[in-house]
């Protein structure tokens, strides 16, 4: 999070909507047809901008292999949400970068580490969520199956959601947040069993922050209602860690 290429100097995630749309961070002058059509920048060579090491003068077409540098250090790359385009920004001075000064978790304690069953969905099952974008926005993410666990004496259950690969993402909440840890929830990063079903050991003391906690220019999916643990999980990441200065004039906290 903390290092050259840390997340916690993520400045902006701004989807391109309209034609010569100025994005807060980075200059220029932005224009998108759509995902499947063009991205184009652009800019006079005064404002110090280079596209794959090359200075921008005028017109230039952006994809998602694009890497452009802006002054001061600060760099950009092209990704896609909901069929848009978006222009990511990071900073190296960015103050939650280098006001970051580590992350509070609870001491590792093998009594949060389970079994649990996973059970897949219906073949397409997705999952509406929303995103914490600004302004918010509702999102379909494919939700091929669930974990299934018992607890404390009690029977859970956390549906997981596919973010590339076997790697599933389970966004949840408990007893903790809004206290504790982030009212966003926390996360585990699992891996779908290779025969798509079985077994899967889950280690609670992995649990992290959402990344939306080190920099709001992350568009964070909200857990579902359906994966609120009804206990207290202390167990995990609780909540970054940022200098005086940085933590008072930044909205990210754990109430984000």
């Amino acid at each position: 999070m903390a290092g050259p290429d840390g997340k916690a100097g993520r400045i902006a995630y701004r989807l391109i909507t309209e034609p010569g749309q100025e994005v807060p961070g980075a200059p220029g002058r932005w224009t998108s047809t759509g995902f499947a059509g063009s991205l184009t920048l652009t800019a006079a060579p005064a404002e110090g901008i280079s596209v794959d090491g090359r200075d921008v003068d005028g017109a230039v077409e952006l994809n998602g292999a694009s890497r452009l540098a802006f002054p001061g250090g600060r760099r950009g790359t092209i990704e896609e949400l909901r069929g848009a385009h978006v222009l990511v920004v990071w900073d190296p001075a960015a103050p939650t970068l280098v006001g970051l000064r580590g992350i509070e978790a609870w001491p590792w304690d093998p009594a949060w580490i389970v079994d649990a069953q996973y059970r897949p969905a219906d073949a397409g099952r997705h999952q509406e969520v929303t995103r914490l974008t600004s302004p918010r926005m509702r999102d379909t993410l494919p939700a091929p199956g669930d974990f299934v666990f018992d607890l404390r004496g009690e029977r859970h259950t956390l549906r997981a959601f596919g973010v590339g690969g076997d790697t599933l993402l389970v966004t949840f909440t408990d007893g903790t947040s809004g206290t504790d840890t982030p009212s966003m929830g926390r996360w585990l990063i699992l891996t779908r069993p290779k025969d798509g079903m079985g077994t899967v050991r889950i280690d609670l003391n992995r649990a992290v922050v959402p990344h939306h906690m080190f920099s709001a220019a992350f568009p964070c999916p909200l857990p579902p209602r359906e994966n609120h643990l009804s206990l207290r999980v202390e167990a995990g990441e609780r909540a970054p860690v940022f200098d005086e200065e940085t933590a008072a004039g930044t909205a990210v906290g754990p109430a984000a």
